[in-house]
Order: structure tokens, then sequence, then C-alpha cells
């Protein structure tokens, strides 16, 4: 098994353009096909939590000593009430008691879960 796997480390090596163009063009042929594959993936558990974390992560969040990823979907994700005013939190179409991962925009370090509102104030 071992020598299968450095024999195909090596030809991923040695074959690099090669396999990319092989994946682009699986790509081009099948778009319909991988835009469904994503569809339905984002629709999962595991997909919403990517889809969250990667839209947080684009937003400057960083994982910290404190916090990693995985953490904070788990806060996130069973915390009932805005840590500043206390209403309780919603999920699904943006509103005022939409639920918030606050975080300092400077320095990317997570502050608290708050509604939209509270999280706009505290910019």
């Amino acid at each position: 098994m071992s020598d299968n796997k450095e024999y195909m480390k090596k030809y991923r090596k040695n074959n690099k353009e090669k396999i990319k163009e092989q994946n682009n063009k699986y790509r081009e042929n099948n778009k319909e096909l991988i835009k469904e594959c994503n569809r339905k993936y984002y629709q999962t558990p595991a997909g919403i939590k990517s889809g969250l974390i990667n839209k947080w992560r684009q937003r400057g969040l960083i994982e910290t000593d404190q916090y990693t990823y995985d953490e904070l979907y788990e806060a996130y994700l069973y915390h009932p009430d805005c840590e500043e005013c206390g209403v309780t939190l919603t999920t699904g179409k943006r509103c005022s008691t939409s639920k918030c991962l606050d975080h300092d925009h400077t320095t990317g370090i997570f502050r608290n879960i708050l509604c939209h509102r509270c999280n706009t104030k505290r910019r």
C-alpha cells in the first residue's frame, strides 16, 4: 500500500499540468452536475456549517487560542439570546433579531453572539 502511495505522490508531482488540464476539462463538461451536487451539499448540516464558517473567514474572523471555528460554530448554533440586549435570536431571513457572530474588524477576534441590531450599533 505504501509503495502505491509513494508512486501516486510522485506521479502527481511529475504530472501537475496534465492533472490540472484533466480537472479543468471535467469541470467544464460537468458544470450542471457539480452545481447540483454543491446545492445539495450546502443544504446538509455539514454544508451549512462549512458555508457559515467560510462566510466568517471572508469577513475577517480568525481562530484564536481561545476558540476554534468548530467551537464558535457550536456556540453560535446553541446560543438562544443576544448577549447585549437579551432578545431571543432568530435564524433564516435577515431581520433585527437575526443571530450574528460579532468580532473586532481590526483584529478579527470574536467578541459576542449578538442580534443584528446590536451588532450594527457596535461597529
